[in-house]
Formats: structure tokens, sequence, C-alpha cells
């Protein structure tokens, strides 16, 4: 007696022909797809966010006139309302808030002309990798808070003492303040990493297939929405390179959107403690070099561990629509029927049996032959021999 065994055989290995599309590459993994799409979706998305836009900005105004110093005539007052002021509370939410509304625009925007689902607009698992952005932002924590006491070292040390925040640039309620910017920054940064990271990446990767294209080009796009001096959008600049590298390294915007967290709220937190100038739009090349330096370490160590996590970067082919299963199969037409007056399984009209069936496919009832025809049997033997008996 022989046994058959797989042990000898080698193990089901992936088909090496089937495509793997890349986090850039992922709105061509949609059968749907069309060169128009990614412009549809990014006119889309400009609609929604104009909408909700001049939602925000009529909330904003109604506030504006609700503050007795709009009325009161003083000049100062007044220009103090209008002007950008990030330790202000009311400032300070009005623009977190008109930021976040990128949100549900590139959302909507994605669940009617992206990839499906739609969480591949965060990552080729399609979904949060909860796990993996846990990490990056613990690693991000740990960086950042070298950087920051690197930071305050070398202005102590500084012979003019470092920079002093000017008082307009201290919020007049600290814990106020430090509770919006736990509320608010964290959205405000997911929002910017759909767009730029998330968004424009994959709308770039879906015409133009090298990665470099996806990461550079919404660069720009970026460090214009920034009111900084040359140094400043260098910095801004390199972040952004950063974050696009991470995105496309690790096939989703988790490590992005941990590092744009920490370095946000860090900032605001420090701001609200009157540490750092909230409204501060210059900057230095020392400062412009170590934060480039810090962001270029932090990049490689979650590069490495990514690697060392096997973090997903690509996904293959998208699953085809199966076809509907009916429950009423066809009737499978294996033998000669014959010509039929009524229902292959009913009697005859005058009573007598049709005579013995034919043998039909397995599972299946069988056809009855005519009298008359060869090999056709009746109730109690050949047909012919009883024909006026009545089938009981």
């Amino acid at each position: 007696m022989s046994m058959t065994s797989n042990a000898g055989l080698p193990a089901p290995t992936e088909n090496v022909d089937e495509p793997r599309y890349e986090f850039h590459r992922l709105l061509r993994r949609d059968e749907n797809y069309r060169w128009w799409r990614p412009l549809a979706l990014l006119g889309t998305a400009s609609g929604f966010f104009a909408v909700l836009s001049i939602v925000v900005g009529v909330i904003a105004f109604v506030m504006m006139m609700s503050n007795p110093a709009f009325w009161s005539g003083d000049t100062a007052a007044l220009e103090q309302l209008t002007v950008m002021n990030m330790a202000d509370p009311m400032m300070f939410s009005i623009v977190m808030i008109s930021l976040i509304v990128m949100i549900p625009s590139v959302w909507f925007a994605y669940l009617l002309l992206g990839a499906k689902p739609v969480c591949l607009l965060v990552s080729v698992a399609g979904k949060i990798r909860w796990g993996w952005m846990g990490t990056a932002f613990a690693v991000s924590g740990i960086v950042y808070a070298a950087y920051f006491a690197l930071t305050f070292i070398l202005d102590a040390l500084d012979a003019g003492g470092g920079v002093e925040v000017p008082a307009s640039s201290i919020p007049p309620s600290p814990l106020f303040y430090a509770l919006l910017v736990i509320l608010l920054t964290p959205l405000q940064c997911a929002a910017e990493e759909l767009v730029f990271r998330g968004a424009f990446m994959q709308v770039i990767g879906s015409w133009l297939k090298h990665p470099l294209f996806a990461i550079l080009l919404p660069v720009p796009l970026f460090t214009a929405g920034h009111l900084y001096d040359v140094y400043g959008l260098l910095d801004v600049a390199i972040f952004a390179i950063a974050a696009g590298y991470l995105t496309w390294r690790t096939g989703g915007l988790e490590a992005a959107i941990a590092i744009h967290v920490v370095n946000n709220t860090s900032l605001f937190l420090l701001g609200s403690a009157g540490l750092v100038d909230l409204n501060a739009e210059g900057s230095d090349l020392v400062s412009l070099l170590i934060s480039g330096a810090m962001t270029a370490i932090l990049t490689v160590l979650l590069v490495k561990l990514a690697q060392k996590k096997d973090i997903q970067r690509s996904v293959g082919p998208a699953p085809r629509r199966r076809a509907e299963q009916h429950l009423l199969q066809p009737w499978p037409i294996a033998y000669p029927m014959g010509p039929q007056q009524q229902a292959y399984w009913a009697p005859q009209e005058n009573g007598n049996f049709a005579g013995q069936h034919q043998p039909g496919p397995d599972g299946f009832p069988q056809t009855p032959m005519e009298p008359g025809q060869p090999g056709a049997q009746g109730p109690d033997g050949p047909a012919g021999q009883d024909p006026d008996r009545n089938y009981r």
C-alpha cells in the first residue's frame, strides 16, 4: 500500500507575474481608472474645500462681530482682531479649523473617484496601521526631545542669551491654549498629510511611475503655504521631502503623520509656555542645519524600523468581482430531450404513463420516452403490452 505525501513538494509561491502597486501608484490599482479620474478627484476635493472654507469664514466673521472690541471704535483693538496672531486662541482655532476641513474634502472626493477601499488613501494595507503609527510616534518623540534640548542648550550658551519672546506672542491663558493645541494640532497635521503626501502623491504617481516625481512635485505647494524666510522655507522643504520619502518607503502616511504631529504639537506647547515665539517667521543657517540633520536621522531610524518590522510597502491587484451565483441553474443538455408539449415530469393528458425513463445526468430526474420508441418501457413491461392500463 502506497501513500502520497506533499513533504517533497515546494511551498506555493506568489505569482511573480502579478503586478505590485506601491503607495504612489494605488490609483492605478482600481479597475475603473482612467487618465482623467485624478483630475476629477482634485477638482472635486477643491470644490468641497471651497464650500467648507466659506462656511468657516462665515463663522469666523460672526465671531469677530460678536466681539465688543469690533464695535468699540478702538483702532488698536480692531487691528488686534484682524492680525494673524497665532498666540490668540480664537485666531489659532480659526487657522487650524480652516486646514482641518481638508480632511472631509479629500476623503469624500477619494470615496467618489479614488481607489477602493477609501483607506488606500492612508496606506497600501487599506487601513491605518496603528501599531506602526505608535512606534513612529514613540521614536519621533524621543528624537524631537533631544533636538529641542540641544536647541535650548545652544541658546543658553549664546552670548546674546537667545531671542526674547515678545509679550504679544505669549497666549493669555496657557492652559486653555495647550488644550486647543492637543485637540486641534493632530487633526491639522493629518489633514496636510492626507492632501500633500496622500492625494497629491497618488495623483502624480498615477501618471508618472518613478517615485521621485510623486515625492518632489508636491514639495513647492506644501512649502508655499508657510510664511517664513528663506531658511524657514528650506527647513519646511526638507521636512516635506523626508515625509514623502517615508510615505513611499513605508507604504503609508503613518510615519509622516507621526513626525508632523510631534513637531507641530511640541512647538505650539512650548509656545504656550512662552519658550518659543509662535509668530516667528525668521530663522538662521545654524538652526536650518540642526533641524535638517535631525530630520535626516529620524527618517533613517524610521526606515530601518520599517524594514525590521517588515512593514508592507506594496499591494497586489484588486480582487476581481465574482459573477452572481444564480440559485436556479439552466438544465444541462447532455442528451437529446426530444419534442415535448408538456413538462417532462407530468403524465400524459390521457392519463397513460409515457414510459420508462432513459438514464439522465447524475442528480437529475430522468426523461420519459414516447411509447413506440425502441427500448421504451411501460409500467409493467415493454411498451405496447398493456396500453389501456392507467398509471396509478
